[in-house]
């Protein structure tokens, strides 16, 4: 009898498995798609270029900040990138990436234009692969990625669901779901940083969303590294699809 009651909940959970992973899955595929429709459905699904200009803080590790910085991005997804930072046209700091073509340029102020170190190049593509909007528009739905239901956050983070993303090379990533906005408000992710060899955990907050050109859009990122304040980005002014060419993502120039 015993053996028998044995395979009688064995035979359950053989059913009952297939089933809650199904249900996950559904949850899962839900999350997403509410917070794509949160963002503004077609209008944020058909977004090909971003231009912002705003405010930046960068923070020491003994939590000493910078001051403003004022910093203009420009962004053709998925992966091409260019972000200056600094007061005057001629003294910014000018990074350009253009992962298509495995591309990157250092300029800082009049010192000539140098090529990206791998480091440098490897850290630009970590943050393509966790970036907000690669993972909404295509990382979610590639089949090579897994995804689970984590359930939902703790403590002051209940009111959270959490997903978390495998892909092929083991690189996770949880992403947070408001229940009420539907918003995805923060992604958490691990990494090693190469120069100094020790781990980094790596959370980055999405607040003060406004709605711009039909697309729900986070005006101020906050990013926290092993629990501490590393930036602050609060945008003042965002355009979408302005048709920025490929050109604008070659190797810049010290201005004149």
């Amino acid at each position: 009898m015993k053996a028998k009651a044995v395979i009688t909940v064995l035979a359950a959970s053989c059913i009952l498995l297939p089933l809650a992973r199904a249900q996950d899955e559904e949850k899962i595929r839900k999350l997403f798609e509410d917070a794509i429709q949160a963002m503004g459905g077609e209008a944020y699904s058909k977004v090909t270029d971003i231009v912002s200009e705003g405010n930046a803080f960068a923070f020491s590790s003994q939590g000493e900040s910078s001051g403003i910085l004022k910093f203009d991005e420009w962004t053709k997804l998925p992966d091409k990138n260019r972000f200056e930072v600094g007061p005057k046209k001629k003294e910014r700091d000018v990074q350009v990436f253009n992962l298509e073509k495995n591309e990157g340029w250092i300029l800082q102020g009049q010192k000539p234009t140098r090529d990206a170190t791998p480091d440098e190049m490897k850290d630009f593509r970590d943050l393509v692969k966790h970036k907000l909007d690669n993972i909404f528009r295509t990382r979610w739905k590639d089949p090579a990625n897994k995804l689970f239901y984590m359930g939902p956050g703790e403590g002051v983070e209940v009111r959270l669901e959490v997903v978390k993303l495998l892909d092929p090379e083991n690189d996770e990533i949880s992403i947070y779901f408001d229940r009420a906005s539907r918003l995805p408000v923060k992604i958490e992710y691990h990494g090693v940083d190469a120069r100094r060899g020790i781990q980094i955990r790596t959370v980055k907050e999405f607040s003060q969303w406004h709605v711009i050109d039909g697309v729900n859009t986070p005006m101020r990122v906050d990013t926290y590294r092993n629990g501490k304040k590393a930036s602050q980005l609060y945008a003042l002014k965002i355009t979408y699809n302005s048709n920025l060419q490929d050109s604008f993502f070659s190797k810049p120039e010290p201005p004149k």
